[in-house]
This record gives C-alpha cells, sequence and structure tokens, in this order.
C-alpha cells in the first residue's frame, strides 16, 4: 500500500513539472517545494504555512470593480490580473505581502496584529464581507507605488508607528471603503494618526470610509520643516467619507494639493479641516454639523494655508471658520462627480464603510 502510494505521488509530480502547471488541491509551494507552482483556472495558491501551499478555488473577487475609482489615485491598479491568496491570521498575512509582483490579498476575519504590516508595491489588500480588518496595529509603507485598501476595518492600532495606515514616498495609494476608529477614552497621543502620509507621497484617493472616534485622524506632511521634499507633492482626493465623533486632523495639511469633496463631518470637537504651509485646498459639497472649526488655514503651523470653498453647508458652524488666505486651486486634472450638497448626507452616512 505504502508503495502504490508512494508511486502515485511520483507521478503526479513528474507530470506536474512536464506540463508546469498544477491540478486542483495539489501542493503548489512551501520550503524546498521543486514542483510548479501556477494553479489552473479558478483556483489560487494558499499558503497554510512555510512548508506548504495548495491549489484551491478562487473566492469571488468582485469587490473592487462596485466602486469606482475618482481622483488623483486614477490608474491605481493595485493587485489586479495578480496571484489571489487568502489569509486570517498575522502569519500568513506576513507571508503573504512580501514582494512586488502584483497580488490580491482577501483578509478573512479580524486579524489581531502584534506589530506593523509592511505592504509593497502591486498590491490589493481586500476584506471579505464586511466584518474583516486589522486590529491592534496597522499597516505601513514606504517607497512603494500602486497599492489599494479595500473593505477592511482598523482599530485600536498601537504598533511602532502609532497609525493605522502609513507611508512615505509612496505613490499611487486608494483607500476606499474601510472603517477606521479607536477610542476618545485615552490622552490625543496615546494612539497616533488613522490614515497619515508624509515625504512627498503622491497621488492618493481617500473615498466612502467611516471614520470615526478618534482624536488625530489623518495627518499631511510631517513637518513644517520638510519643505524642500514635500512642496509641490501630496496630491490628495478625500471624497464621500463619513467622519464622526472626532478632535481634529480631518485632514491637516502642509504643503499639500488636496481636493476636499461630498464629506460628511459630524461632531467634530476642533478643526475640521486644517490647511498649513502653503497648501491649496479645494473645499466643495461637504456637509459639516456640529463642528468647533469647519476650516482653518491659520492654526498649528508657521506659515499660513490656501483655500477655496464652495458650496458647502456649515450648518449652524457658518460663522466658525477661520480663512485667511484664498488659494489659486480651482480645477482639477481629472473628471469627478459631484453629489448635489442636498442629498450629501443621506448618500454619505448610508454607504460608506464595508460591505457584503
Amino acid at each position: 500500500m505504502k508503495c502504490t502510494i508512494l508511486l502515485a505521488a511520483l507521478s503526479f509530480i513528474s507530470s506536474s513539472i512536464v506540463y508546469g502547471k498544477n491540478n486542483a488541491y495539489y501542493q503548489c509551494g512551501g520550503v524546498n517545494w521543486k514542483g510548479p507552482e501556477d494553479c489552473p483556472t479558478g483556483y489560487n495558491c494558499k499558503k497554510y504555512n512555510d512548508l506548504f501551499s495548495q491549489c484551491v478555488p478562487e473566492e469571488p473577487n468582485n469587490f473592487q470593480i462596485k466602486s469606482k475609482l475618482e481622483g488623483f489615485a486614477e490608474g491605481t491598479t493595485g493587485g489586479y490580473n495578480g496571484k489571489v491568496i487568502t489569509v486570517t491570521n498575522q502569519s500568513e498575512l506576513e507571508g503573504a505581502v512580501s514582494g512586488k509582483e502584483p497580488k490580491i490579498i482577501n483578509v478573512n476575519g479580524i486579524i489581531k496584529l502584534t506589530k506593523d504590516i509592511t505592504l509593497h508595491s502591486n498590491t490589493s489588500l481586500i476584506g471579505v464581507g464586511n466584518n474583516s480588518g486589522l486590529t491592534g496595529a496597522g499597516i505601513y509603507f514606504k517607497s512603494e507605488s500602486n497599492i489599494i485598501i479595500q473593505n477592511l476595518k482598523f482599530s485600536y492600532c498601537l504598533g511602532s508607528s502609532k497609525d493605522c495606515i502609513g507611508a512615505r514616498r509612496s505613490s499611487n495609494i486608494w483607500i476606499d471603503h474601510c472603517e477606521f476608529y479607536s477610542d476618545l477614552s485615552h490622552d490625543k497621543d496615546y494612539y497616533d494618526g488613522l490614515i497619515d502620509f508624509s515625504y512627498a507621497c503622491e497621488n492618493i484617493t481617500i473615498s466612502w470610509n467611516y471614520i470615526h472616534d478618534h482624536s488625530k485622524v489623518s495627518l499631511i506632511g510631517h513637518s513644517d520643516n520638510n519643505e524642500s521634499t514635500d512642496f509641490g507633492k501630496f496630491h490628495i482626493t478625500y471624497h464621500h467619507n463619513y467622519f464622526k465623533n472626532c478632535i481634529s486632523r480631518l485632514p491637516s495639511l502642509r504643503f499639500a494639493n488636496a481636493h476636499i469633496y461630498n464629506n460628511v463631518y459630524e461632531n467634530i470637537e476642533y478643526i475640521a479641516i486644517n490647511s498649513r504651509m502653503k497648501s491649496q485646498v479645494l473645499i466643495e459639497n461637504n456637509i459639516f454639523s456640529n463642528v468647533a472649526i469647519p476650516i482653518a488655514t491659520n492654526r498649528e503651523s508657521i506659515e499660513e494655508g490656501f483655500v477655496n470653498e464652495r458650496n458647502n453647508d456649515f450648518g449652524n458652524s457658518q460663522n466658525n471658520n477661520s480663512i485667511t488666505k484664498i488659494g489659486s486651486f480651482t480645477s482639477l486634472p481629472y473628471k469627478y462627480e459631484l453629489t448635489n450638497v442636498s442629498e450629501v448626507y443621506k448618500q454619505v452616512t448610508q454607504n460608506v464603510g464595508p460591505i457584503n
């Protein structure tokens, strides 16, 4: 019997090597694996541990085509047409993110992290269903490009950066239909940012996210003293996000060129949009409800920023703006669909965050 099993296994390996592709449910990787790594159509190579990966049926992954990419990240494709990998724990995720070849990583369930995970170029990181994500730490990348992060929940990020998503010198990034939160019961510096970009990141879109219960939400540009690197960079779009029960940095921008439209700001304790250090910010068709300072250009930096605002609904916060510089940024290099301000609240609050 043992000889029969061994001969069958050797026969499979031999035929796989000849044809260069595995059959369904056969091994496709692992330490010292010398057989083929390609799986048949409709299957992907799932890593179970360092010793064994197997060809398993691809899980449906149609989410990306359901959300339209608008804004400065246009052209971002992430892991399109790459290997599809499903992960359920930190070890699997750490293995899946390695390398810059195109890959789609499906996160199934909430993964508790003990440290920040480093993403690389040409990656789509996508949550399965509406209750998948990362907690305890976050995602970091440096000098990478072409990254999509969708349909995930990020919470209580206390990795080395204390950011849920943090990036440096990276470009073409789309963060879409996610949820970000922590709590307001700790000091404002206990956590850091939910979505922070520094050192001349470029071509970013942040869309359809539910962002709530956090102090310092989104910082663009880390220092007043980094003009030589950052000025003329940070082209970033925020649209159709729901910011609720937050303190500030929604976003806070240095040296940036930002387009902020069709967002909802509700119960914001300090400054919502803070344009600093020569930033040029176009703000249109947003809703502000119970916001201490909806827009400021002269706070928290040694030099003011610029703003053009049009057709925003400030509610009872109309007189609380602190706009001291009118900018020159009034047109966009891309097409976008602007929701009527009277429809923004309902459309945004009912459609943000992860979806099935």
